[in-house]
């Protein structure tokens, strides 16, 4: 029991960055309540079916290149036949009579103004027994390209040339990595996740921000922590109620802490609030049709910087597929 109980501390050290770097909350990733997966490579295989997920996403409506996404994902977990399991998900046949396995993976597209992030990631996990639950490490190399357009930008002097914007359009491309670690059991749910673990630096030719002797690091592009829990109450068989919090932290922007509450009704409709400290409120209203599952997620953001006439809104289509897992 020590050595399991070291090995996610160990885990945690390893993800934490070394040294300070610049960063924001990516806004894929911030879209935990619609999908977890895009959060963490460790939620891989953890559910009961294979869900394919398609989600839209435009962050405040009305505001002139304000950021929009669109992202599809999908996992599974490797398994045999003949394996039987509870209707949550865990083995009910020996130690080794479940898939330890996850994998999935997922495209995106995210753009704000002249800056759009076009990508994918591939991702694994591992699970093993602790405790009542099951401990997940995961990790998901990803793949994209970071575009600038400069076909829109004015300059104060129309009769001077700048290199930087002689070029209508850039691009670079990158690799980079997610990491982290998801503990399960039928009822609670503990993680903690890192986000783009590399902190990439954006460099156009020999022109940087903000000197041209330092390489600009780009916000997107820089690491961000997550670290989650979650309880599911359950007062009948129709209804359950599920509170969580959600820490995130960069050393460009600081620490925000997201408050939500989730309530499920039978296996066909769920709602939830959530607050978001010093950046806004939003809520969740979703439905279930066999297995297809529909989701709307408003957000009001409420800082000096966004006005709360501009509102969020996010769409989510599920689709579990395959056979659940019984």
């Amino acid at each position: 029991m020590i050595k399991n109980l070291c090995l996610p501390v160990l885990f945690c050290l390893l993800l934490l960055p070394g040294n300070k770097a610049n960063g924001q909350v990516n806004p894929l990733t911030d879209q935990y309540l619609i999908n977890p997966f895009l959060m963490n490579p460790a939620i891989a295989g953890t559910e009961r079916y294979a869900p394919l997920v398609l989600n839209a996403r435009q962050q405040w409506m009305g505001w002139d290149g304000a950021p929009a996404s669109q992202n599809i994902t999908y996992h599974t977990r490797l398994r045999s036949k003949g394996i039987f399991y509870t209707p949550r998900g865990f083995r009910n046949k020996g130690k080794n009579s479940f898939g330890r396995i996850g994998l999935g993976g997922g495209f995106f597209n995210y753009a704000y103004g002249a800056v759009s992030h076009t990508g994918f990631h591939l991702d694994y996990s591992y699970q093993i027994f602790l405790g009542p639950g099951r401990l997940s490490f995961g990790v998901a190399p990803l793949f994209f390209q970071y575009r600038l357009n400069k076909s829109g930008f004015v300059l104060p002097d129309p009769t001077i040339i700048d290199p930087l914007i002689a070029k209508p359009s850039e691009s670079l491309w990158f690799l980079d990595v997610d990491a982290g670690m998801h503990y399960y059991t039928d009822r609670f749910y503990l993680g903690f996740s890192a986000v783009q673990l590399l902190n990439s630096a954006v460099k156009f030719g020999q022109y940087s921000f903000p000197k041209q002797t330092e390489v600009s690091l780009n916000p997107d592009l820089a690491t961000t922590t997550y670290l989650y829990s979650g309880y599911r109450f359950t007062f009948s068989r129709n209804f359950a109620f599920e509170p969580s919090v959600y820490l995130k932290y960069n050393f460009r922007n600081g620490a925000g802490i997201h408050l939500n509450t989730l309530i499920r009704v039978g296996d066909s409709f769920e709602s939830g609030l959530s607050y978001r400290w010093k950046e806004g409120f939003s809520f969740l209203a979703g439905v279930q049709l066999d297995n297809l599952q529909i989701r709307y997620l408003f957000e009001i953001p409420f800082t000096a910087r966004v006005p709360n006439r501009f509102t969020s809104h996010s769409v989510s289509i599920l689709l579990r597929l395959g056979e659940p897992i019984e």
